[in-house]
């Protein structure tokens, strides 16, 4: 039975494997495909260039990269209307039409799509009825206190060593040596 106990116990142990952590800094959060976060900030739709100068039509990523900067190498940002999880949609004011954002607060009824999706129908900038921006400055998106993106950052996973079960492994190994012996 003892040797039995002892092949099981070996057997099992070889199946072993390294454990995955994110780094955490911060808030760590995941989303639906199990990526690991870690929360930036946020910044409010309606602080963007002035609607009336024609500025660029921004998707929500590229006012990240406006607002934080440039994500460094191996790393990249996401979106979110929620501070709490990463659901990749943004809040966006549409030009002239009534898709505008919440009047209350950025958790209404305002316009969430896709977290690179930005609209430039007519002439290039914020100019013509169906153009959509993330970061755009506008009377409607300032009242009732704004809109806010929430950003997060890729966390890399770090391999950790998981030097519990190699211990556990070499001590059995140095265990069932020892009661081979003592029975010889």
């Amino acid at each position: 039975m003892r040797g039995f106990l002892s092949a099981l116990v070996l057997g099992i142990s070889m199946f072993t494997g390294g454990a995955q952590a994110a780094l955490v800094v911060g808030n760590t959060y995941q989303d639906s495909n199990h990526l690991s976060w870690t929360y930036v900030g946020d910044y409010n739709v309606g602080a963007g260039p002035a609607w009336e100068t024609d500025p660029a039509d921004y998707s929500a990523l590229q006012a990240a990269a406006i607002v934080f900067g440039t994500a460094a190498a191996g790393y990249e940002y996401a979106i979110s209307t929620l501070d709490t999880i990463v659901n990749h949609l943004a809040w966006y004011d549409g030009y002239g039409n009534g898709s505008h954002l919440p009047l209350t607060n950025s958790y209404g009824g305002g316009v969430a799509l896709a977290e690179g999706f930005f609209s430039d129908v007519g002439a290039r900038g914020y100019n013509t009825w169906g153009d959509f921006s993330a970061y755009v400055g506008s009377d409607r998106a300032e009242v009732g206190g704004g809109a806010f993106n929430h950003v997060f950052i890729t966390a890399a996973a770090n391999h950790v060593p998981e030097p519990g079960s190699l211990a556990l492994l070499g001590l059995g190994l140095v265990a069932i040596a020892v009661m081979r012996r003592r029975k010889v």
